[in-house]
């Protein structure tokens, strides 16, 4: 294996599945890489070759490099690449980007050329190789994460033992950063009249001298001799408070001490000049504290969400203009400014390639700073972001200057014109005037997701908001209000005070916004007023998104993209909406994979219409849409026929109402269901129960002032509050008078003739078709609180009565009894309970006379979205492939059968599905033959074989963005010829029957409109 082509070959990498020679300059454009990874990648990293997955580079190639160590140090402070493979001589290294030794300073190794295999490029793509190595990439190994724990104990040591205050705690620490970043950068400093490049060692020997330390910060910030500028500034009294024991503190830090144990760290190592931009965020995030980022409800913002948001808006207009470079970005809450940052990085590198100016001239110097200081903009009311934010904004500056013309760089003044320490909802303060006239192309940002509650005065956004609705004053339209006193709906409201003209917004909120029942008016008045691009829901992988915060944030995010639409209609509006979810890669590297179903559109006056549709557009399709429709329009709610049938329905005890103690004395000695110890499950109460002890609660059902015994008084029907994990209702029947607190829902019927009616509610919300109608209709499933449904919900599933489906739950109950009443394991009977739910199933999808398209959507979401948005035990399967002849892939194959055989035989042809299997990638081709080739409706064709041909194959027949469509898009399908036909990857969950329904859908249509240009 001498020569880098064959490690290539023997990849099955090449130029048209993600294959770059970085000697082709024509890679920078080829790629849609965010701007500083193309930067590192050519002016620090310097591979031989690269593999891209998804506009990711995934492996690193080097061929024969020459200073082994330095290279591995380098491709560690990257942080943007797994894999590394250096080839020296007659050798072939495989290493870890993301995880350095910490003795020998070397990536880990994953192994020479008998590993060569696993790292092939369906190993790669088909997600294998990180199932392989998983372990290996953990985040705690990463250059971020490893520099962050040290500076947030150098912060915590500061600010908890030394008593040093927080703003000038991160001033110190902002200062030292900057100057290591100035000593890897090896920029020339002119303090005390010499001009020279530094060391670490010798910034560490100078904190040995407070004094002389401050001349040397001085120095930095003399707009005469260093770098002017809003450079995280401490006034002379703070700095001359500064303990001595600061000073070693730093010391210990820049000389590679781990402050929290004392042991040696990796400092010497880091690479301040190749510092990744998640790592300002990082920093900011680590600068306002654990505490202070729970209270203002601010969380960074990951780099691969900026990535996204500027790929929609900054490129689309850089991108769309050979001259034009300006671009006026406004982030209201900006946090560390990674979203300024890299749009900066975007027009700096737009001037560059539409001026051809020398980078080493006075001139490129001056427009550096023109052009952050006319099209930068952030607002935050946090001191320190702001400082973080002018820091980021420095740092990418001088990334763009040779060491040599750093030294006497100025920075620009940017506080008060540029950016602004200020609430948002602050119409009182200088950026108000200072903005109102420029002409912003988008707004921008990660607002904070807190709400506004239990404060004795209102706070500023929430003034804000009641000021917009009294001023508004508008006639038979929506009014202006946010639910819940949510900011992030404020954040989107105020946006519209600094759009003009074609300004385009993106803002990230929490998902909430957009299920919950509390902001039902303010979506009312959102989609009167604004018009909304697209929606990036990100609900379904909430676990992932935030997961390197202080504290690991599972509030579900979204991505607003839209624009004021100043009086003008929105009805006609159509909607972009792209749900992520759970995949491999998004878990590892954040890599977006996602498939053709979770693509939809929506008329903007169909969400205004139908509020649930937002919830059926995460996890269902515009078949589901069409099925909920029909039972609502044919089918009473069980809340009507609640209603109708005069059923007492409240919650239990309310063990806490405000300051509310009622005396409850009476139930003392009741027998007390138990959650906790589970004693509720589906068709079954336990008998044996604890007794109520508590005297005093916090709030009771009462009628005329007396405590309501018939809600615990049998029978009654309870119903918890939660669904179990498959998203059914968990609810029985109570024969026992009973006490339980308000996570139970009581139905109670005082006449005794109504019995049945607890035996039908619970039959129909214990089962499957209920967990498919919570997981599309409520507002908590599958978005945050997993499990937790709220009765308006609950009783919102479609009722109907019958009698059958009374006698199998009743036989249910009993067989529960039964089991429960013996010593020993009954298996025979367990099994004979499972077939009775399984008969209930079926049962109520034949009440309701579904059709086999929507029994096929209820199998969906139970043995598909459901486990995948629950993170069920094994959900991991759904991502494997499927074998040879599997039922699942025929039946896939027969809904093609039998939506065009009628049509499309006859006349001595016959339509078949023809099916090309691999362990990797699944191909079915459509086709009329001649009657005499018929054998059968679906022929089977075994290409395990023939694997490395079939990219080529797809190459040729469709475009050569194929390792994009067939493993990120998860989707390749087209005519050809005499047939047509789809390819996707080898997963379960991409094969299933409902999926089919809608492919088969889409080809009709095509095939319609091709038919009708052809008269």
């Amino acid at each position: 294996m001498k020569k880098i082509d064959d490690v290539f070959s023997r990849l099955g990498l090449n130029r048209e599945n993600g294959l770059f020679l970085t000697k082709e300059n024509h890679w920078i454009k080829e790629t849609s890489f965010p701007n500083r990874v193309k930067r590192l990648i050519e002016k620090k990293i310097e591979p031989d070759a690269f593999f891209s997955f998804d506009n990711k580079p995934m492996i690193l190639f080097f061929d024969n490099p020459k200073n082994k160590n330095h290279l591995h140090e380098a491709i560690w402070n990257f942080n943007e690449c797994p894999i590394a493979i250096i080839l020296e001589d007659s050798s072939v290294e495989i290493y870890n980007g993301f995880s350095i030794n910490e003795d020998s300073k070397l990536l880990k190794f994953l192994g020479g050329e008998e590993k060569l295999n696993d790292f092939s490029y369906f190993e790669l793509v088909t997600g294998k190789t990180w199932e392989k190595n998983q372990k290996d990439f953990v985040y705690s190994n990463r250059v971020d994460y490893k520099l962050l724990k040290n500076i947030e104990a150098a912060q915590n040591e500061l600010t908890q033992n030394l008593q040093v205050k927080r703003e000038v705690a991160n001033a110190l620490l902002g200062k030292s950063i900057f100057i290591r970043y100035l000593i890897d950068r090896e920029v020339k400093l002119n303090f005390e009249g010499e001009s020279r490049s530094w060391k670490n060692i010798e910034f560490c020997e100078l904190l040995n001298a407070p004094s002389k330390t401050k001349e040397f910060f001085d120095y930095l910030q003399d707009k005469n001799k260093g770098f002017d500028g809003d450079l995280f500034p401490i006034t002379d009294s703070d700095f001359n408070k500064l303990p001595v024991e600061a000073f070693k503190l730093l010391q210990r830090l820049l000389s590679s001490e781990e402050i929290a144990t004392g042991q040696q760290s990796l400092f010497q190592i880091y690479d301040f000049s190749i510092l990744p931009i998640e790592f300002i965020s990082n920093v900011y995030e680590k600068f306002i504290g654990k505490d202070n980022q729970a209270d203002s409800g601010a969380f960074y913002t990951p780099t691969f969400l900026v990535d996204y948001i500027l790929a929609k808006t900054v490129d689309e207009k850089t991108n769309s203009s050979s001259t034009d470079y300006t671009c006026r970005v406004l982030d209201p809450a900006c946090g560390s400014g990674i979203f300024l940052v890299e749009t900066l990085r975007k027009i700096i590198d737009k001037y560059k390639e539409v001026t051809e100016i020398s980078l080493d001239s006075d001139d490129f110097k001056k427009a550096l700073k023109q052009l952050a200081i006319e099209n930068i903009y952030g607002i935050d009311e946090d001191a320190s972001a702001i400082q973080v934010a002018i820091f980021s904004i420095y740092l990418t500056m001088l990334d763009y200057l040779e060491p040599a013309e750093i030294e006497n760089f100025q920075f620009p003044n940017l506080i008060n014109s540029n950016f602004f320490q200020a609430d948002f909802f602050d119409e009182s303060n200088i950026f108000n005037e200072t903005l109102k006239n420029v002409a912003f192309d988008y707004i921008i940002g990660n607002p904070p997701w807190m709400r506004g509650k239990g404060e004795k005065v209102k706070p500023p956004f929430v003034q804000y908001i009641d000021k917009r609705r009294k001023n508004e004053n508008v006639h038979d339209a929506p009014v202006c209000i946010i639910g819940n006193r949510e900011i992030a709906q404020a954040f989107l409201i105020r946006s519209s005070d600094f759009c003009k003209g074609k300004t385009n917004c993106a803002l990230i909120v929490t998902s909430k916004v957009l299920y919950n029942l509390q902001s039902i008016s303010f979506r009312k008045y959102f989609l009167h007023n604004y018009k909304i691009n697209r929606i990036f829901e990100l609900a379904p992988v909430r676990r992932e998104v935030f997961d390197k915060s202080n504290k690991k944030a599972i509030t579900p995010a979204c991505v607003l993209f839209f624009n004021y639409s100043k009086d003008k209609s929105t009805d006609s509006n159509v909607i972009e909406h792209i749900a992520l979810k759970p995949s491999r890669f998004f878990s590892l590297f954040k890599i977006f994979t996602v498939s053709r179903a979770d693509y939809k559109y929506v008329q903007q006056s169909k969400l205004k219409e139908y509020d649930w549709l937002w919830k059926v557009l995460v996890y269902g399709s515009y078949l589901d849409f069409n099925f909920l429709l029909r039972l609502k329009n044919e089918y009473e709610s069980i809340n009507d026929f609640l209603l109708e049938s005069k059923a007492l329905v409240k919650q239990g005890i309310k063990r806490k109402d405000g300051n509310k103690k009622i005396d409850v004395s009476e139930l003392l000695g009741w027998d007390f269901l138990d959650l906790n110890k589970k004693e509720i499950k589906q068709f079954f109460i336990s008998p044996e129960h604890q007794k109520w002890d508590i005297k005093e609660v916090g709030y009771v059902f009462r009628e005329n002032n007396h405590i309501c015994q018939d809600v615990f008084t049998p029978p009654v029907l309870l119903i918890k509050e939660t669904v179990n994990t498959k998203l059914e209702s968990v609810s029985a029947i109570s024969t026992r008078k009973i006490l339980f607190t308000d996570k139970i829902t009581s139905i109670k019927y005082r006449n005794s003739n109504q019995i049945d009616n607890y035996y039908l509610l619970s039959g129909l919300m214990n089962s499957t078709f209920f967990a498919y109608y919570v997981l599309n209709i409520t507002s908590t499933a599958g978005i945050m609180i997993e499990q937790q449904v709220n009765d308006e919900e609950k009783f919102g599933f479609p009722y109907i009565a019958s009698q059958k489906l009374i006698s199998v739950v009743k036989e249910i109950e009993q067989l529960k009894k039964d089991v429960f009443s013996e010593v020993l394991i009954n298996e025979e009977k367990i099994n004979e309970i499972e077939k009775k739910q399984d008969d209930l199933n079926k049962l109520i999808t034949k009440t309701f006379d579904l059709s086999e398209e929507e029994k096929t959507l209820i199998s969906y979401a139970q043995d598909i979205m459901i486990p995948l948005a629950m993170r069920s035990q094994g959900y991991e399967q759904l991502f494997h492939s499927l074998k040879y002849k599997d039922n699942i892939l025929g039946a896939y194959a027969e809904l093609f059968i039998n939506r065009f055989k009628s049509n499309l035989s006859g006349n001595g042809k016959n339509f078949i599905a023809e099916i090309w299997h691999t362990s990797q990638v699944v191909g079915i081709f459509f086709k009329v033959i001649p009657e005499r080739e018929y054998t059968e409706d679906v022929i089977w064709k075994n290409k395990q074989d023939d694997i490395s041909g079939i990219l080529p194959f797809l190459l040729k027949i469709s475009s050569s963005k194929i390792t994009d469509r067939l493993f990120v898009q998860k989707d390749v399908r087209g005519f050809y010829e005499d047939y047509f036909f789809i390819f996707k990857p080898n997963e379960k969950k991409l094969w299933h029957k409902a999926i089919g329904y809608l492919d088969v859908s889409e080809f009709a249509d095509a095939i319609l409109k091709a038919g009708r240009k052809g008269e």
